[in-house]
This record gives structure tokens, sequence and C-alpha cells, in this order.
């Protein structure tokens, strides 16, 4: 497709992947939302809320804003809070997407790696788009193990979905 925004595509397909995500959790017991598996984050409820968390900080570091008060993992906050907080955070990393050709460094300070960095956004949403796919895939593991068939996140059904990839 001439003209597409790549960058703005795998933000796209973040947020359409983490509204599916969400939606399958939401049928899930607290049981279930408490369970977890070797090598995963946590439990899905705090991974879930770890996504949307990281979202908002990774846009507020490319636009320089003020990040959000971050949602507690523990107790879960609830679905209405957290699919507002990523409805928030997929739009705040769709709108640095867009911001992307005016390039800018960021400052990042954290614990993994820890210190304080400076690096290119663009680098800083690279992070993003890979944080939230591999979370996502953390959380369908998890449900994989409890016998749920978790929803379907690759490129492909993105494709379809919006009409990309058509039959010939």
């Amino acid at each position: 497709m001439p003209g597409m925004d790549l960058l703005v595509e795998f933000f796209r397909h973040n947020a359409m992947m983490n509204g599916r995500l969400l939606d399958a959790c939401r049928q899930l017991s607290p049981a279930q939302l408490g369970a977890t598996a070797t090598g995963t984050y946590g439990s899905i409820g705090a991974t879930l809320v770890h996504i949307a968390n990281a979202q908002e900080g990774y846009a507020a570091r490319f636009l320089g804003t003020e990040r959000p008060e971050r949602l507690e993992e523990d107790p879960f906050p609830g679905f209405e809070a957290l699919a507002e907080r990523f409805a928030h955070g997929d739009a705040r990393l769709e709108e640095s997407a867009t911001q992307v050709a005016e390039e800018r460094e960021v400052e990042v300070i954290g614990d993994d790696p820890p210190g304080t960095w400076r690096m290119p956004g663009s680098l800083l949403l690279l992070q993003a788009v890979n944080h939230g796919t591999e979370h996502r895939s953390q959380v369908a593991t998890i449900l994989t193990q409890l016998g749920i068939q978790p929803p379907e996140m690759d490129g492909w059904t993105y494709f379809l979905d919006i009409g990309h990839m058509v039959e010939v």
C-alpha cells in the first residue's frame, strides 16, 4: 500500500491485539486472572496491568509529558479501569508514531538496564512494540495452560480484519 506508515500500523496492530486479549480475559474467574506460568511476567491480571502501564510510560517518555499514575497490579484494578488505560496508552503510542519523523532523543531512567540513558525516540518505540507483543504472548501461554484458547493476535489476523489482505 503506497504511503502506508509502517510504524503507525505497528501501533494500530498493538491496539487491536490489546483489545482482543482484554476481551478474552474478561470472561476469566478471579482464580484464572491470578494464574501464572514459569517464565512469564506474573499472573494474567498483573501482566495486563503491566502492559497498560508500560505503554503509558513509553508514550510519556517519547512525547515529553507527565506519566500518569500507575495502576496497581494487586489488587487487580478491574477491566473498566484497565480498558481506559489501554485506550489512552494505545492512542498516545499511535500519536508518538506519527511524530517519529521529527527525530528526537529521549531520556530513559530505569532498572533494566539500570541507570539514566539517552536514545533515539524511534528505538524507544521499537521497544514499546516488542514489549507489548512479548507480554501478550505470555498471557496467551498462561491461557493455553488453563485450557483456554487465546485469541489470534498475529499480523495475519490484523491484515485480514482491516482489509489489507484479500483473497484473489
